[in-house]
């Protein structure tokens, strides 16, 4: 199977950094600097999701940069290129895994940061710097890093190091938009005071979240074993609108629920 006709459109890879935005990990930072940013940075707090995005999303290009540098110097074997098209389903079905899990338990649904755990507790603040160095450095760590080589050293087999770019570009924005919104509703949840609200918030996006990496993961590994189950890339599209009208229904949803119930927003 030729690369060309494996690799995700740019539709594809737009829903891929949506859902990426919505890792719990990523969650689970936003709620942390929201948190912090509210008390003596209220302004700020709504947009600490979009300086996360920021952060992490300079990494992320950045990372895509250098593999295709290196996958023009190194010429790396079709062989490999196979291979690395199986990581993503993998890391999918591992993060669903993981979500299902969690969601399965009794109380509230648990957005512990794994990668929140390994940095320093001064990085965990609520101001700029602190929004854009902890998506930086969330970007280093292991899942992230290794996406995005893979996609550099794939897209400039493609075309080049512009088409990496625009890969990574897609992606980043991708993701922007959900961290984003994320943190701008998050915000309004929290200056309701009622936690109550925020780990019903958490949750409802919880099932959504599986049910992406699920799909996802799935129409990789179709696609990859018999390529004639590829989509074309209008439905793409569509399915990218569709999964943005989720999102908006959803966190405005909340935001219903918290005007409802006498909350300030």
């Amino acid at each position: 199977m030729a690369l060309a006709t494996s690799m995700p459109s740019l539709a594809f890879i737009l829903m891929l950094g949506m859902r990426h935005g919505l890792d719990p990990d990523h969650l689970a930072a936003i709620d942390g600097l929201t948190l912090r940013a509210l008390p003596s940075r209220p302004r700020l707090a709504p947009w600490m999701g979009g300086l996360f995005a920021l952060g992490h999303g300079i990494v992320v290009m950045l990372i895509v940069a250098a593999a295709a540098l290196a996958a023009e110097r190194i010429a790396p074997s079709a062989a490999l290129f196979s291979w690395l098209e199986w990581l993503p389903p993998g890391l999918l079905t591992l993060l669903a895994a993981m979500n299902a899990r969690a969601l399965l338990r009794s109380g509230a649904y648990p957005l512990a940061s794994v990668r929140g755990r390994l940095l320093p507790g001064r990085w965990r603040g609520g101001g700029v710097f602190s929004g854009i160095g902890m998506g930086m450095a969330f970007a280093l760590i292991f899942d992230t890093a290794v996406q995005a080589a893979a996609w550099g050293y794939a897209a400039t087999a493609m075309g080049g190091m512009a088409n990496a770019l625009l890969v990574g570009l897609v992606f980043t924005l991708g993701m922007g938009v959900t961290d984003l919104l994320d943190g701008w509703v998050t915000a309004r949840v929290m200056r309701s005071g009622r936690q109550d609200l925020i780990a019903a918030f958490r949750r409802r996006l919880g099932w959504p979240i599986v049910a992406m990496c699920v799909a996802i993961a799935a129409y990789l590994v179709a696609s990859k074993v018999q390529p004639a189950l590829a989509m074309p890339e209008h439905w793409f599209a569509a399915l990218g609108a569709a999964m943005l009208a989720a999102m908006l229904g959803l966190y405005g949803y909340t935001l219903y629920g918290v005007r409802r119930r006498g909350g300030a927003v």
